[in-house]
């Protein structure tokens, strides 16, 4: 039963992604996790390789992006069992889900991402990163798949039952804003309107950071 609704939870999350992202950003930033994820260092950790990442978290990284590099395209990644589910949400792009994946819960398998995340870049979609999620409550004691500091569950409390939440957790394979965790990758926006992204050190600059996430989502087509 537990399974059954995790998947309900994620086909209501998947609803609720479609909301305005400013109203989205909002009711994450009321919680425990926020999407936009911390600053990071925009010398070795808002690119791949992600180099301040510790060893065995940049090691699995690659690792993971190699294994899934037979599906970097949405026929692959259909074919091979993952269709979309969320449509293409700003900082996000399109989430292509594995239902079958989704209601294994909390038994995750950082090999087997249930989720891989596409973008237009450069006139293909592209596969830009994965995800992994499951429903459990709020003070989870699952434990992340990987160790460093950056890594943190973000949740969606709306689209679960009373006391629980959905919890996510991306990770990245293109340059992103606030690291290879981040629930959001405000550099996404820019990638696929053909625009060079900002120096990575403007976010570290709050003021800087507000105008260039700003940016990013007005170059959102309407």
């Amino acid at each position: 039963m537990s399974r059954i609704i995790s998947v309900v939870g994620f086909t209501i999350a998947a609803a609720g992604l479609m909301l305005p992202v400013s109203a989205f950003s909002q009711a994450h930033d009321a919680h425990g996790h926020a999407h936009m994820g911390q600053i990071v260092s925009c010398t070795d950790l808002a690119t791949p390789p992600w180099n301040g990442l510790p060893d065995t978290d940049r090691q699995q990284v690659a690792s993971l992006q190699q294994d899934l590099a037979a599906l970097n395209t949405p026929e692959a990644a259909k074919a091979a069992g993952f269709f979309p589910a969320l449509g293409d949400i700003p900082g996000m792009g399109v989430h292509y889900v594995n239902f079958t994946r989704a209601q294994r819960g909390k038994d995750l398998d950082v090999n087997t991402p249930d989720q891989l995340l596409f973008a237009s870049i450069d006139g293909q979609d592209q596969l830009v990163g994965a995800a992994y999620s499951f429903t459990d409550v709020p003070d989870t004691d699952v434990p992340l798949p990987f160790d460093s500091d950056l890594a943190s569950w973000h949740d969606h409390p709306q689209f679960a039952r009373d006391g629980e939440t959905l919890h996510m957790l991306h990770v990245w394979f293109v340059p992103s804003s606030n690291g290879p965790f981040a629930g959001l990758n405000f550099w996404l926006p820019y990638q696929t309107a053909g625009i060079e992204i900002p120096n990575p050190c403007w976010m570290a600059d709050e003021a800087d950071a507000d105008r260039i996430r700003n940016v990013s989502f007005a170059l959102v087509p309407v």
